[in-house]
């Protein structure tokens, strides 16, 4: 990271303390400049060492170590009021950019060994004993190892932090992808029934229309090219259906067997409702208002779909829970309402929230409305979908 990218990302106040004493230190080698140049070179380059320290930290660091023992072995006093915040603040910024630990460790060693050696020869003329050696090595580390290990756990968490960050961006893509994966799923599905349903219509048309142009030959004649010509096209348009239809639809699809007038209906749900109570799962049907019969074969697949989907997360995910299935007929409208108790299993077994994906997307496609959730006051697993009788 740049110190432009790394000063981008701070605060207003935050950047001004940042830019605060670099800025101090350039404006105070600019007025000492005609008397003190040996003072104004290293306020200089104390100030570059600041303003380096987020891109060449360790660099940096070494650089403002030099200044700071040049300013102890000739003792400058203006350089000297720098020597300490500039040191704090190039340590820190050591242990705060440089992940490598040993490489860290190692610039701050050399740091304080290098200022200790300077303290020592600053004191060179006087009487030196180890209390005085333990005096310098106490306030030189304070002053470099604490800021770098101060530092080192700031960068630490933000590194942590990140890589937080970074993961929860790539779980939300991937349950973007996954959620998308199941609407295109379900779209095949419905492409499949389609295929089925619109393949056996257009096959009678293809049939009606033969036998129509055979009558016609003899009897009509005036109006068998008419005929010939609606047999051709519902042919051509059979064949167009099943090519497109036949892309999109997945692997492994459910082939028509017939059932397509029971599928969605009342005895239909009794069936699944039946299988559910065989597993084991305690579950109770109430069904209010007329059968679906009369209703579009598309919506009768959503209720089969969805009732279907709903018991298999039941048991999935609850299992042996007390559960209820209202499916309520209105003269527009059917809602069907799934509740069950929340009972965990021992072991939750490993769910992708998919299956709710692609039901929601089927209700979507049938113009209706779908929502999943816990209540809030019975705790309970609800599910409820509303589907309009007429698409």
């Amino acid at each position: 990271m740049t110190t432009w990218q790394h000063l981008a990302r701070q605060g207003r106040l935050l950047l001004a303390w940042w830019l605060f004493l670099p800025a101090t230190a350039i404006v105070t080698a600019v007025i000492n400049v005609p008397g003190q140049p040996a003072t104004a070179i290293g306020l200089l380059a104390a100030a570059v060492a600041l303003l380096c320290r987020f891109t060449w930290p360790i660099t940096s660091l070494l650089a403002g170590t030099v200044v700071a023992a040049v300013a102890l072995i000739l003792p400058s006093t203006t350089l000297s009021v720098f020597l300490w915040p500039v040191s704090v603040m190039l340590a820190y910024a050591v242990g705060r950019q440089v992940p490598d630990t040993r490489r860290a460790v190692a610039a701050l060693a050399l740091a304080t060994g290098v200022q200790s050696a300077a303290n020592l020869v600053d004191l060179a003329g006087l009487t030196v004993d180890l209390e005085d050696v333990g005096r310098i090595v106490v306030i030189n580390v304070l002053l470099v190892v604490l800021p770098g290990a101060i530092g080192m756990r700031q960068g630490e968490r933000a590194r942590a932090m990140d890589a937080l960050h970074e993961r929860n961006a790539l779980l939300e893509r991937a349950n973007l992808l996954g959620e998308s994966q199941a609407r295109m799923q379900e779209r095949a599905r419905i492409a499949g029934e389609m295929h089925d349903l619109l393949g056996h219509r257009l096959s009678l048309i293809v049939l009606y229309a033969g036998a129509l142009e055979m009558r016609t030959r003899t009897a009509a004649p005036e109006i068998n090219e008419q005929a010939d010509l609606l047999q051709t096209t519902s042919r051509t348009a059979l064949e167009e259906l099943r090519t497109v239809l036949g892309i999109l639809r997945l692997d492994g699809a459910e082939p028509p067997d017939g059932t397509e007038s029971v599928v969605g209906t009342r005895e239909d749900v009794s069936n699944l409702v039946a299988e559910a109570q065989h597993a084991g799962l305690p579950i109770t049907l109430s069904w209010r208002g007329g059968d679906l019969t009369d209703a579009g074969i598309g919506i009768r697949r959503a209720v089969n779909r969805i009732v279907r989907e709903a018991l298999t997360n039941v048991h999935k995910h609850a299992p042996g829970a007390p559960t209820r299935l209202t499916v309520t007929v209105h003269t527009d409208k059917l809602t069907i309402s799934v509740r069950n108790a929340a009972r965990p299993p021992a072991v939750p077994p490993p769910s992708s929230g998919l299956g709710l994906a692609g039901l929601r997307e089927r209700a979507r496609l049938a113009g209706g409305d779908f929502t999943a959730g816990t209540d809030p006051i019975t705790g309970d697993h609800a599910l409820t979908a509303e589907l309009p009788l007429r698409h």
